[in-house]
Formats: C-alpha cells, sequence, structure tokens
C-alpha cells in the first residue's frame, strides 16, 4: 500500500466534515504524513516528517496559525471516537485503558478525554491517529550485520523504532541476508503486523507467526513454548515482568528484539528496565537511530556500554 493510500485508509476514523476535507489536501502532504490530530475547539493538525502543519477550511495547508484553519468541534470528536470503536467502545476498553484504539491497517489512535476506573472513555478531548508505515529497507543496515541474539532498537518517541523494527522482521524472515530466522511477533497495540480482526496488512516476511495481545510478558511466554522461535520480536520494552521473560527466553536460547524509547545514549543506563537488560546479557547490541546521534543507524556492543565505556 502506498503511503497515500495509507493516509486515506485511516481516514475512516475522522467524522465526515472533517475527513471531507482532509481528502483534499495536496497528495505531497499525504505522502508525507505521520498523525492527524484532533483537538476539541481547536486547529486540526498534521504532523509531517516531525513539523506541525495546519490544515485550511478549503484543503489546503499552513505552518503557520491563520484565519480559515480548519477546527474541530465537539461533534466532531464524539463522532470520530464511535467510527474509531465501530460504534462499540465496550469492545475496546482493554485499549482504551491505556489511551488507544487499535485500527485497521496497523493504525493507531491514542485517545484523550475522561477516563473512568472501569475503563470506559468519554468527554473526548484529543484523538491522535499514528499512520502506519512500511518503509522496505529501513532496516538494511541493522539486518545486513545481524548474526543472531539479542538487539535493542532505541530511539526517542517519533524516530521510526516500530517501522525499522517492522522492517528488520520481514528481512530476518525471509532470509534477506542469509539464514531464515523462524520469528514470532507480539503484537501488543496491531502496528507491527496491521492486523486487525484476525487479518496481517503488513509484510512481516515468510516465516513469522503473529500473536496480538495487550500482555506482552504473557505473550512472550506463549510463544517461546508453542512457536519454538529463534527470535521474538516486541515494540517497546518497558516493565519488570517483560524483562524476566526476556530473561527467561536467553536461557532457553530464543534471540529477543525489542525496543526503546531514550533521548541520548546515556538513557540506556539510567532507565532501570533497559540497564537491566543490557546487564542481563539478553542483548548483544543495540541499534541506536539516526536523532539520537546524526547520520546513519550505529550498532554498539552492549558489553561496552554495560562497561561505562564512551560510545
Amino acid at each position: 500500500m502506498e503511503n497515500n493510500e495509507r493516509f486515506e485508509s485511516a481516514l475512516y476514523g475522522v467524522n465526515r466534515r472533517i475527513r471531507s476535507v482532509l481528502e483534499q489536501i495536496p497528495a505531497v502532504v499525504k505522502g508525507s504524513a505521520e498523525e492527524i490530530r484532533l483537538r476539541c475547539g481547536l486547529p486540526v493538525a498534521l504532523t509531517v516528517s516531525g513539523e506541525t502543519v495546519f490544515v485550511l477550511e478549503n484543503g489546503q495547508t499552513s505552518f503557520c496559525i491563520t484565519r480559515d484553519l480548519l477546527k474541530a468541534e465537539k461533534s466532531d470528536l464524539e463522532e470520530s471516537f464511535k467510527l474509531l470503536c465501530k460504534s462499540s467502545v465496550y469492545a475496546h476498553t482493554e485499549e482504551l485503558k491505556n489511551g488507544f484504539v487499535m485500527m485497521e491497517n496497523g493504525h493507531r489512535a491514542g485517545v484523550c478525554g475522561t477516563l473512568t476506573e472501569n475503563g470506559s472513555m468519554h468527554d473526548i478531548s484529543s484523538i491522535n491517529i499514528r499512520i502506519a508505515r512500511e518503509i522496505f529497507g529501513a532496516a538494511n543496515d541493522i539486518a545486513r550485520e545481524y548474526r543472531g541474539g539479542g538487539l535493542l532498537i532505541a530511539g526517542p518517541p517519533g524516530s521510526g523504532k516500530t517501522t525499522v523494527l517492522r522492517d528488520l522482521v520481514r528481512q530476518l524472515s525471509d532470509g534477506r541476508w542469509g539464514k531464515i530466522y523462524r520469528i514470532a511477533v507480539i503484537d501488543s497495540r496491531g502496528e507491527l503486523s496491521g492486523s486487525f480482526e484476525g487479518k496481517s496488512e503488513n509484510d512481516l516476511g515468510a516465516n513469522s507467526d503473529v500473536l496480538v495481545t495487550s500482555d506482552k510478558a504473557a505473550g512472550i511466554e506463549i510463544a517461546v513454548r508453542t512457536m519454538f522461535p529463534d527470535i521474538v520480536v516486541f515494540d517497546e520494552i518497558g516493565t519488570e515482568a517483560e524483562l524476566r521473560r526476556v530473561s527467561e527466553s536467553f536461557c532457553a536460547g530464543v534471540g529477543i528484539i525489542t525496543t526503546a524509547h531514550i533521548g541520548c545514549t546515556e538513557d540506556l543506563m539510567r532507565r532501570r528496565v533497559t540497564a537491566a537488560l543490557i546487564k542481563s546479557g539478553a542483548v548483544s547490541e543495540i541499534a541506536l537511530l539516526p536523532e539520537i546521534h546524526g547520520g546513519t543507524i550505529k550498532l554498539i556492543g552492549a558489553k561496552e556500554l554495560s562497561c561505562g565505556m564512551a560510545v
């Protein structure tokens, strides 16, 4: 699916009034848009190549706050929320507890409003639709050097970690650089596979199995026990439970590839979970995305980092 088509495929989660305007924006903007942001009483905004772009009522775009900007009203947010949930908010309760709704084609909508103790969401104030993209070749720098074992892909939010991870799975599963790996993908938000109602829209190669579950720790255990993978892949390690499962997988001879949010290299050892992951030996290499150091993806050894050497 081309980038313009991916943008348009996400518009089913936007109410009719605003959708009709977004359909008119220039093709070059559609092709580069990463997010669609609706905020109650405020201008509709897109994130394009990392920058905020506002949408005018005539379908044109502007980098400045000007007259004639398209604004989202409360009714627009309410209608969009119903469309995202396909009129069944209850079916998305578990997702909404974590502030998002899984969409078709791997897109994801972050939602803000009033979240109750039972997980229901009302008085919707913001919706942020993240547009899933496949970029074939995004992981070339990593895939050509990968020789098995654990790998951590690190970068700040919006740096493309999920895109790189998705492409890496495809290349390793297809044997693009030699060995064909059996890969179990634990997809907690449907972003890696683009799975929706059992169908995967994204290309994860010929030798991958996908388990969609919000409980990544349990998913890792299930995958290792039942699918016998060479590698287990999941996005964003963040909890002690996930760390324990990773350590168990490592002891069972299964490689782990995951990602982590960091702002700089030093954050890897400042954050408790990533520091413990590196010191455990479960990852042998760390891939730093360009936003951390500039240039191309940079691979560093985990032992070097855990010993406190300069990188």
